[in-house]
């Protein structure tokens, strides 16, 4: 009888676990597009929008969706360009993509992180001697 409610049990979670799972996949896309903005915002990149025909023709030449160096000048600025989404670019100079850069790399270290913790918990829940779920 216990081992029945048990599995009942785990298997009612998993569902739940896949159901939150495919949720949150849909979701990701909007999210990566705002941690994007803040990132590159954050590190000091500034945002013009293409609100003509003419902008953003050219900004559908540039490469979407990644950091782009160009010369302008004696300069060296960094181009993000998004035409689909945010029909929008992100310009930075040479200290705004050092910016980018370390931030990137932050982020990358929390999500590895926070990775590495879902990892150790779900082991921790998975082995015998946990007894989450066993009691009910």
């Amino acid at each position: 009888m216990q081992k029945t409610i048990s599995r009942k049990i785990i298997a009612s979670m998993s569902a739940a676990m896949l159901i939150l799972s495919i949720i949150a996949c849909a979701s990701t896309r909007e999210s990566k597009r705002v941690d994007m903005k803040k990132l590159l915002t954050s590190a000091g990149f500034k945002m013009g929008v293409a609100d003509t025909p003419q902008k953003l023709a050219e900004l559908k030449k540039l490469p979407q969706r990644e950091m782009v160096p160009r010369e302008e000048g004696d300069k060296l600025v960094y181009i993000y360009a998004d035409a689909e989404n945010c029909k929008c670019a992100f310009i930075g100079d040479e200290e705004a993509y050092k910016k980018y850069r370390k931030l990137t790399q932050a982020k990358q270290m929390a999500d590895e992180d926070r990775r590495e913790a879902v990892r150790n918990k779900q082991s921790q829940m998975d082995s015998e001697d946990a007894s989450f779920g066993r009691e009910w």
